[in-house]
């Protein structure tokens, strides 16, 4: 059985995505990455054949002018050669990252999902960003996916499945939930590093629903029972909008990284904390950063928004609590913090977790889905 998985981006989490996914399917079958020139050809094992044939991409949510630069406009040609395709004769074609306007273009064009079955993963199936950014994400997306024709749709929960049938007109046999699989890959990029006492970790893109005001708020109140507690912020984005909440006393608690962060410290930053916070207001889709946290044995206290509650079991894998309630969020972090015995339980079950969402294990299910496709197809 031969694969190609369309990537036709190097930013964000999409790559590592693809990347984990397509080393655990490459043990199975024949794999082939379709990609930008910039795409980290040492993310794929030797299994993987990489082909660059796009240009690279450049874009940030955080700034929308860089969507609509003249390079991004004069790069859509490039996506023509999605083409060769039809050289490799692929079993099955999966996109594995939101569908943009070129690649669905192109798709349409050279009618490639009459002649090839078509795979595609929805991360998420609302916009978690602000009104504006919400409607160029949901319009555009959604108006790129109407032009393929797909013959599965993969959502990582149940919860995203639901919500999916509620906006799409489409049978529920065409929806399959295959889980997120955790994130080892950031674990060969470093050095064992020991946890820090009392260090909490807010890791990813800075975005309003994320709730980073929540977190903050909790300091105080968490400072009062673990006065050295340590509260790293990690991540891109506009972190403007939160100076009025970060007073003095706030401020010696904090170490801010508001950058882009590489691999290698990605890996160092989820072993020093002992906790990873997800303090969300909303959550569409499965948080990648949620999968760092397990791969990396940390209990996860996460708003119990979206899908969180399909992968954070309350009380063993971490804590689930509502949304904007910052006092229970903070209850919530002193209470593992301050117990040894439950944090070390709660570490024990997350590896139990990551173990049954490994890459292996979720690649086998890709894998069962493909030929069932391909039986189908015959």
């Amino acid at each position: 059985m031969k694969i190609i998985y369309i990537l036709p981006y190097d930013w964000g989490g999409m790559p590592h995505y693809t990347a984990e996914l397509v080393n655990s399917t490459s043990e199975y079958a024949d794999t082939i990455v379709l990609g930008s020139e910039d795409i980290q050809s040492e993310y794929f094992s030797k299994n993987v054949k990489v082909m660059k044939i796009f240009d690279t991409l450049s874009f940030s949510i955080n700034n929308l002018n860089t969507a609509f630069s003249f390079k991004n406009i004069s790069n859509f040609l490039t996506f023509k050669n999605i083409k060769i395709i039809n050289k490799l004769k692929p079993d099955i074609i999966h996109i594995t990252t939101p569908l943009i306007p070129q690649l669905s273009f192109f798709i349409f064009l050279y009618k490639l999902d009459k002649i090839y079955p078509i795979v595609f993963t929805k991360h998420g199936i609302y916009s978690n960003s602000g009104l504006k950014i919400k409607l160029l994400e949901e319009n555009i997306l959604n108006l790129s996916e109407k032009f393929i024709k797909f013959n599965k749709i993969i959502v990582h929960t149940k919860n995203d499945k639901d919500a999916l049938l509620k906006v799409k007109k489409i049978h529920d046999e065409m929806v399959t939930i295959i889980p997120h699989g955790t994130y080892t890959f950031f674990k060969s990029n470093s050095n064992r590093i020991s946890p820090q006492k009392n260090c909490i970790l807010f890791f990813g893109n800075i975005r309003k629903y994320k709730g980073l005001e929540y977190l903050i708020e909790a300091i105080p109140l968490i400072a009062e029972e673990i006065p050295d507690i340590k509260v790293i912020i990690a991540g891109e984005g506009d972190l403007s909008q939160y100076r009025n909440l970060i007073n003095e006393s706030n401020k010696s608690r904090l170490e801010v990284y508001n950058e882009f962060v590489p691999d290698e410290q990605v890996c160092e930053l989820f072993q020093r904390a002992e906790i990873v916070v997800l303090p969300y207001s909303k959550m569409s889709g499965q948080s990648g950063v949620l999968n760092i946290a397990y791969a990396f044995d940390k209990p996860v206290v996460a708003s119990d928004v979206g899908g969180f509650n399909e992968l954070i079991e309350d009380g063993e894998t971490g804590y689930l609590v509502p949304p904007k309630d910052f006092k229970v969020l903070a209850k919530s972090i002193i209470k593992i913090l301050k117990d040894e015995t439950l944090k070390s339980k709660m570490e024990d079950n997350v590896r139990k977790k990551a173990r049954e969402i490994s890459w292996a294990n979720i690649g086998k299910k890709y894998i069962e889905l493909y030929k069932e496709i391909c039986d189908e197809e015959e």
